[in-house]
């Protein structure tokens, strides 16, 4: 376990530091989700429950000064629980909104580690000791985010799967079933929330286009995807051959 655990949490810590990579989307679910399966021997199950909650936390991002939870510190840990526990894909699912919010709480005390070691830098700059700034840059960035981030992954793995694994051993196979469930209706919690921000009259035709073609025509979602694509270049074809039409159009922008 000390093995996987130590995996786990260079995976959680380095995901964390995608802006040192030129902002790399390792921290997305779907991302870090299948990099910590490929690392614990299932990438199947990783890119299940990260491809399943990246629809989850589509719509959730930060605001100002508010913070998001953390989907991608949630598909990590959850994928390494389902992976080294046994309880599935389903299950792990249905951990990842309390981990992702426990990752949101750990965001804002990476900030302030980092802010400490910021203030520190500014006072050596004040200096014009840029050697020293530049060592505690480099420590501040290690320190408060990977260091953090790997402590999270390392203890939520080697001191929380084996009570997990205890814990779903215990629990009855009906309520395993209704965290299964309850975990397969969380992308379209994830998908409505972002529909309630985007949708307008000029979308919802596509949406229940897409929903009748999925859900009664029973089409693949890549043949669907490929549907949409077809219309969206031939919209984009009539809006070049008739500008003025398209540019009258655009004016309507109420919401649905």
């Amino acid at each position: 376990m000390l093995v996987q655990a130590l995996l786990a949490g260079l995976v959680v810590g380095l995901s964390k530091m995608e802006y040192f990579f030129g902002y790399s989307m390792f921290n997305r679910p779907i991302v870090e989700g299948a990099i910590m399966g490929l690392v614990l021997g299932d990438p199947v199950t990783g890119t299940i429950i990260g491809a399943t909650l990246e629809i989850v936390f589509l719509g959730s991002f930060p605001v100002g000064a508010a913070v998001s939870p953390d989907g991608g510190t949630a598909a990590g840990v959850s994928t390494a629980f389902a992976i080294l526990t046994g309880a599935g894909a389903a299950v792990g699912t249905a951990f990842a909104v309390p981990l992702a919010l426990l990752g949101g709480f750990a965001f804002v005390l990476c900030k302030f580690i980092n802010n400490a070691f910021a203030e520190a830098m500014k006072a050596q700059l004040a200096k014009d000791n840029d050697k020293a700034a530049r060592a505690l840059f480099w420590a501040g960035s290690w320190v408060g985010t990977f260091g953090l981030y790997f402590l999270i992954g390392f203890l939520s793995v080697f001191f929380g799967s084996t009570a997990l694994e205890s814990a779903v051993s215990a629990i009855p196979t009906d309520v395993i079933n209704g965290l299964a469930s309850g975990g397969n209706l969380l992308p379209a919690v994830g998908f409505a929330l972002l529909l309630s921000m985007i949708m307008d009259k000029k979308l919802a035709p596509w949406f229940f286009i897409g929903f009748i073609l999925a859900a009664y025509l029973q089409l693949p979602v890549i043949a669907v995807t490929a549907l949409a694509t077809a219309g969206v270049v031939l919209i984009l074809v009539s809006r070049n051959e008739n500008p003025a039409t398209s540019t009258a159009d655009e004016g309507d922008d109420n919401e649905f």
